[in-house]
């Protein structure tokens, strides 16, 4: 009777960005008996294209061509005071909506598309350490801090757009104020999959908005409705209304940056926004829960 031969290449939840075959990846131990040390190994699928992990654990699948700028998404300084505001917990009501959604399905797997710095997706396993959890943005620096401080997580750099996601992979995808591609995501999800979705109310940070802009517009939420196709049907539709009291004037330039207003601040806006040391303001969340329908 022959000896089992075990392939020391794991199949990973990874496509090639290239061809959108899967990736393998050596497994730790045969990297071990192959180089007599553990370090990271690449990302490869049949054709041979390669990628290799960061130090840090992520992964790169973005391709250049698909870059519509150098340096795509939010900046390190942008992603730095993201998480300087929302680990100071002014969030963290959301954060926990969040959570009691996913685990309201009973999800295993979880994608975060659009994660940033990966405060949402770890928050939840605090909750259920047992989720696999993936996150992925555009953003390299922001991808990068996640995977720094999260490193329980697994994180690629990547676009909606273009997962870099086998098909029918995940429970639940998350989009927290984030882009929507219905298509991908359905084509992620396994049958009768969600996805939570999250975006703001008419009210949302409407102080805020009322030091920036000289008239500010009303916002329209309907139109989250439009994001999805009729591959979904929407489950559950929750608002939540947090009251914010910041009394900081670095908070309150940290929320700015978390926000597209923070692109659009113009010279008298900014001299507003140097005296302001208090804000009392509103975080307006509207929550939608859809699940995808089988075809």
């Amino acid at each position: 009777m022959g000896s089992l031969i075990v392939s020391p290449f794991l199949l990973t939840m990874y496509i090639c960005p290239v061809c959108h075959l899967p990736l393998t990846e050596c497994s730790a131990e045969s990297i071990a008996i192959q180089n007599n040390q553990t370090k990271q190994s690449p990302l490869r699928c049949e054709n041979g294209h390669s990628f290799d992990r960061h130090k840090k654990g992520y992964i790169n699948l973005l391709l250049v061509q698909n870059k519509r700028t150098k340096q795509p998404g939010d900046d390190a300084l942008m992603v730095a005071g993201r998480r300087s505001f929302l680990e100071a917990g002014y969030y963290q009501a959301f954060a926990d909506k969040l959570a009691d959604s996913v685990l309201s399905v009973g999800a295993k797997t979880v994608l975060d598309a659009g994660c940033g710095e990966g405060f949402y997706l770890n928050h939840l396993l605090t909750r259920q350490s047992e989720i696999s959890a993936y996150g992925f943005d555009i953003s390299k620096p922001a991808i990068q801090s996640a995977a720094g401080q999260y490193k329980h997580i697994e994180w690629a750099v990547a676009s909606s757009a273009r997962l870099p996601y086998g098909d029918e992979s995940f429970d639940v995808v998350m989009s927290i104020f984030s882009r929507v591609e219905s298509q991908e995501f359905s084509r992620v999800l396994k049958p009768g999959g969600y996805v939570l979705f999250a975006g703001p109310g008419a009210e949302h940070l409407l102080a805020l908005r009322q030091l920036i802009y000289s008239e500010v517009r009303s916002y329209q939420s309907d139109k989250h409705k439009n994001y999805f196709t009729d591959d979904y049907a929407l489950i559950d539709r929750a608002e939540l209304k947090v009251p914010l009291t910041i009394m900081k004037n670095e908070h309150i330039r940290h929320l700015l940056t978390m926000t597209p207003h923070g692109q659009r601040v113009n010279a008298e806006a900014e001299q507003r926004l140097q005296q302001v040391n208090e804000l009392n303001d509103v975080a307006d969340f509207q929550i939608y829960l859809y699940k995808k329908l089988d075809q």
